[in-house]
């Protein structure tokens, strides 16, 4: 379990709580006002389903408390998925045991958490589209439109260089057959090792995923941020000339070099000027070695600094 998981995890214990007190609840109703079927009346095809059903609310149920923090959507996702947890675990629960006579509301009584849970799930769905729209806006440009957090990098909240491959790919296509023009920037943060060895591997992710913001902040709309190699940072600015694509890196290269991080309480001067590069990709080049090309040149710039 991971830190953040283990956080939701203390964050909504109330919830955790309540959670293991209706589940047995369920279970004990149930056996207590009916009778236990002879093993012969057991439809198993039907257990495994409808078992299988009511395991997998269980497991959203426990996606949802690991993965979001508090707020109303969490709540209404919880409720809701609770209830129709309830219904598919009695329906599951109704192919070992027989209601009795004189209790067989609780036939009656199956579907109904699970069209409360539904309209729950609704009102959350609707509550849930407008915090995405909100959450798109704040990712477009660390997305792009594409959402896979398979290639995320944990430790500057942007993605890795394999997800910034595929969007030269796709920008190489436009510009070969629209002649629409991007350029690629590179952002390395000088003396980093330095500074890893002096503060240690936690500040220096810190200082990582410090600068990966202010790359966010400080670009338009339009252009993409990814964590490159180490302490690398690579920018995508599509439909833009090299003129323009450098007056948006400089500023950028400011702001990191501006930024002054704290460690034990002071702050820490000189520990995030950055080299920069930036180029204009060519028609018929490949992405290869368009990124070798613009490495080697940024290496040289080191170099010679």
């Amino acid at each position: 379990m991971s830190v953040i998981q283990q956080s939701f995890f203390k964050l909504h214990k109330p919830l955790w709580v309540l959670l293991a007190i209706v589940i047995p609840t369920t279970i004990l109703t149930v056996a207590s006002n009916s009778t236990l079927k002879n093993t012969d009346a057991v439809d198993w095809i039907d257990c495994i389903c409808e078992g299988g059903i009511a395991f997998m609310t269980l497991l959203w149920l426990i996606a949802t408390l690991l993965s979001r923090p508090k707020g109303n959507v969490t709540l209404l996702l919880f409720f809701g998925l609770s209830a129709m947890h309830i219904s598919m675990l009695m329906d599951f629960l109704d192919e070992f045991y027989r209601f009795d006579s004189a209790n067989t509301w609780l036939s009656a009584f199956e579907a109904f958490p699970a069209f409360i849970g539904m309209i729950l799930m609704s009102f959350a769905m609707y509550f849930w589209y407008q915090e995405q729209q909100i959450l798109n806006f704040m990712l477009l440009k660390k997305e792009r439109f594409y959402r896979e957090y398979g290639l995320t990098d944990f430790i500057s909240g942007l993605y890795r260089a394999e997800y910034m491959k595929q969007q030269i790919d796709k920008e190489l296509l436009a510009l070969k057959h629209h002649n629409i023009p991007f350029c690629i920037a590179l952002i390395d943060i000088k003396e980093f090792s330095v500074f890893n060895e002096k503060y240690g591997v936690t500040k220096a992710n810190s200082l990582l995923a410090d600068v990966g913001q202010i790359i966010l902040l400080n670009l338009r709309d339009s252009d993409l941020a990814c964590r490159y190699a180490s302490d690398r940072f690579i920018v995508l600015m599509p439909n833009t000339n090299l003129s323009t694509a450098k007056q948006v890196i400089n500023q950028v290269a400011d702001r990191v070099s501006n930024h002054r991080p704290y460690a034990q309480g002071h702050l820490i001067s000189g520990s995030n000027d950055v080299h920069w590069l930036c180029e204009q990709a060519h028609k018929g080049e490949q992405q290869a070695s368009l990124l070798a090309r613009i490495n080697a040149q940024l290496n040289t710039q080191k170099s010679a600094a």
